[in-house]
């Protein structure tokens, strides 16, 4: 259908123009005038126009979209005679791509590559827009109840926004977000909280959510050497392990280290993704000094390898000093 508006005057002529171009682009447009019809590109639009017509664009000609068209592409894929493979899914079938899209989304965000973000963006909108589709047709739930239970939420939890409530920092605004959130999901306790922690979250961050929940009741050291006395007690405790017990002694000695890093606000499954590529990033560079010798990495001794790594740690180090 073609997009008709009226009402343009010189006050939104530019706003009506940007939109058109956001949509449309440099299209022709047919506008009525003075009662006279005549052919326009939007970019001369000035705002005495009487009417504007913009033309009907089917879907595969669009040169921007919506969220209405990323619903009518699922409704195709999805329908009797769409995309066999799209039809085949189910909820189940497809959880491990939105783990994969979400990786790649903080992969992007970590590069600081803002055109992959976009893309990984939409990618991670689509998985949520495909568990809609599903659901919808097989009488779950359905779009509008997507958007308006997270509408909804971010009201009801944003209460010092939309409510009564105060916050002068992010701080308070998050003790509100908080409240809102145990009043909503009606929590019993503590360990009512932790067990609806998701179990399929990594385990670092598992592990840094419960100890939180901990913290709120009072469950927590005053400062951080508490901590660091339970990752010495821990540490001891893994060296005098046997066999049977190790695994478990250290998981208790990284469980500890959270509760570590917990005081410094600081996030254990992000430190230990930027520590692995911290890694990666100066063992390729330990090995490519020992292929320039024309060496191998097993041809030399540890101690060989020691000297370069602790090199290459310390160029980095100026590098960083000097960017």
């Amino acid at each position: 259908m073609p997009l008709v508006i009226d009402g343009i005057d010189g006050e939104n002529a530019e706003k009506v123009k940007a939109k058109l171009l956001d949509v449309y682009g440099e299209v022709e447009l047919t506008v009525e005038k003075d009662g006279e019809d005549e052919t326009i590109s939007v970019s001369e639009i000035k705002g005495d126009e009487d009417v504007i017509i913009a033309p009907s664009v089917s879907l595969v000609d669009c040169k921007r979209f919506d969220f209405s068209d990323l619903e009518q592409i699922m409704h195709r894929l999805r329908a009797d005679d769409g995309c066999e493979w799209d039809r085949a899914q189910t909820h189940e079938s497809i959880r491990i791509n939105l783990i994969e899209e979400a990786y790649e989304l903080v992969d992007a965000i970590d590069q600081k590559d803002v055109a992959a973000m976009k893309e990984e963006c939409g990618d991670v909108l689509m998985q949520a827009v495909f568990h809609a589709e599903i659901a919808q047709k097989e009488g779950e739930f359905g779009y509008m109840d997507v958007i308006t239970g997270l509408c909804r939420k971010l009201i009801d939890r944003h209460t010092h926004i939309f409510g009564s409530n105060h916050a002068s920092n992010a701080d308070e605004a998050l003790v509100f977000w908080e409240a809102a959130k145990k009043k909503e999901k009606h929590y019993k306790s503590a360990s009512d909280q932790m067990d609806r922690v998701p179990k399929n979250f990594p385990a670092l961050l598992y592990a840094e959510k419960i100890q939180k929940y901990a913290k709120k009741v009072g469950f927590d050291w005053d400062d951080v050497s508490g901590a660091y006395q339970k990752i010495a007690e821990e540490t001891e405790e893994l060296k005098n392990a046997d066999d049977a017990h190790r695994m478990e002694e250290g998981g208790d000695l990284l469980f500890a280290v959270v509760n570590a890093l917990r005081f410094y606000k600081v996030e254990p499954e992000l430190a230990l993704r930027e520590a692995n590529k911290k890694f990666m990033r100066r063992f390729s560079a330990v090995e490519s000094e020992v292929k320039a010798s024309g060496r191998e990495m097993k041809d030399c001794t540890l101690d060989e390898l020691d000297a370069i790594w602790n090199k290459v740690k310390e160029r980095e180090k100026q590098e960083n000093e000097n960017a």
